[in-house]
């Protein structure tokens, strides 16, 4: 496994499943299965810098995919995981256009420039620097003050914020569908070149990368694409307007709104394994799901993650869980199993509405069901769970969960 063991186990409570004394004849356990890419619905195996390497293997919740790509291999978690890589991977592609268009390398060499030397450096006029922070200075109020309230939360750089290097980086992330303040190293590195490019090049610079014909990643499946919105502000425009530490001012104000404390906002606005975007989008989500209580319960379980993979489950959980109830879920509260978050409905059935891509009744699996199987008996009787997925289960694991008397809904909508 080339996750850690505190990874595997930390991942295999986001199941929601029970088990009681193996009731499936044969081996009480099975192994976590391996699949063929080809054979992995709503991917192409390959796309114009990246190959799905064979096979695909599982942890018995999560797919595990290895990239290979034009910037090195990379081991992803999860079918959620693997959208928004492949995304930024085509996002990088058209990036690159920009990078080797004519026009943008005349108009490196029109603001003094070279498209030959420069290497993504910090390249600065401080003349013109000094013109522009000036010029720029009635806007800078809300952003100093919201710098000062989140130092040490935010990614990057207050210099770079006062060149207008963040700035660039922003408008090029939304113009091709990715989140600004991305984790994946080569598509960070192209944004953070390009950027500093456009701030010290100038306007001149600037007109050029922005003319440049590129596709944008289609926002229903990218990093930016979701429906919620947080204070009236969808989150591509707050990818795109705030900085870091202004859309921490806006997700703190609607964590406060929810019930958490200043020791439990402040720890999750400090998650670094969550992007400002994710983390805005989380909360969206979760102040978008009306009416129902204990919200508290999955930002508790949030807060907690420490793993990139995980912290991204949680926002895609928190989205879909936003998803069903607009279509009439009827959520009532949220309620911690092994202290992962669940749903009660109004007719008081547990429900669990994840984005698991494979559930395989593996031995680590079975043993962290054995805790949710208790924690849900003292929730209702009988401990029933309506388990709802967007992947598959194997046939052991349906057998084990209708001996039990669960119910489970595979292929379920996001």
């Amino acid at each position: 496994m080339l996750s850690s063991v505190r990874t595997v186990v930390g991942a295999v409570t986001l199941v929601a499943a029970l088990i009681a004394p193996a009731v499936a004849e044969g081996p009480p356990f099975e192994p976590a299965p391996t699949f063929s890419i080809e054979k992995v619905p709503g991917f192409w195996p390959s796309g114009n810098n990246y190959t799905i390497v064979n096979p695909v293997r599982s942890d018995g919740l999560l797919l595990i995919y290895t990239l290979k790509t034009s910037y090195g291999g990379f081991v992803i978690h999860g079918v959620q995981m693997l959208r928004m890589r492949i995304n930024e991977l085509a996002a990088l592609h058209e990036l690159e256009k920009i990078a080797s268009s004519e026009s943008y390398g005349k108009a490196l060499v029109d603001a003094g420039l070279s498209p030959f030397k420069y290497t993504g450096r910090l390249i600065i006029a401080p003349a013109k620097t000094l013109g522009d922070t000036f010029n720029g200075i009635g806007a800078m109020f809300g952003r100093i003050s919201a710098d000062l309230s989140n130092i040490g939360k935010t990614p990057g750089d207050t210099i770079s914020g006062l060149l207008g290097v963040t700035d660039q980086r922003r408008k090029l992330a939304t113009k091709v569908g990715v989140d600004p303040y991305t984790d994946f190293p080569p598509l960070d590195a192209k944004l953070t070149q390009l950027a500093q490019a456009a701030a010290a090049g100038g306007l001149t610079v600037q007109a050029a990368m922005m003319a440049v014909p590129v596709t944008k990643i289609t926002m229903v499946v990218s990093n930016l694409g979701t429906a919620s919105s947080i204070e009236g502000v969808q989150i591509d425009e707050l990818a795109r307007d705030r900085t870091a530490s202004q859309i921490f001012d806006i997700t703190r104000e609607r964590l406060h709104a929810m019930g958490a404390d200043i020791e439990l906002t402040e720890a999750l606005l400090a998650n670094r394994s969550y992007t400002p975007i994710d983390m805005a989008a989380l909360v969206a989500a979760l102040d978008n799901i009306k009416g129902v209580e204990d919200r508290i319960v999955f930002l508790q379980r949030a807060v907690q993650i420490d793993t990139r993979s995980l912290a991204y489950f949680m926002r895609r959980h928190a989205e879909m869980l936003k998803n069903h109830q607009t279509r009439g879920a009827g959520f009532t509260r949220f309620v911690a199993l092994a202290g992962y978050p669940f749903n009660v409905t109004r007719d008081k059935r547990i429900v669990g509405v994840m984005p698991v891509d494979t559930l395989a009744w593996t031995e680590k699996i079975a043993a962290v069901m054995r805790e949710i199987a208790s924690d849900a008996r003292r929730q209702s009787a009988g401990g029933r769970v309506d388990l709802r997925i967007t992947g598959r289960a194997t046939p052991r694991a349906r057998k084990q969960l209708a001996a039990l008397g669960w119910r489970i809904t595979e292929n379920t909508r996001f």
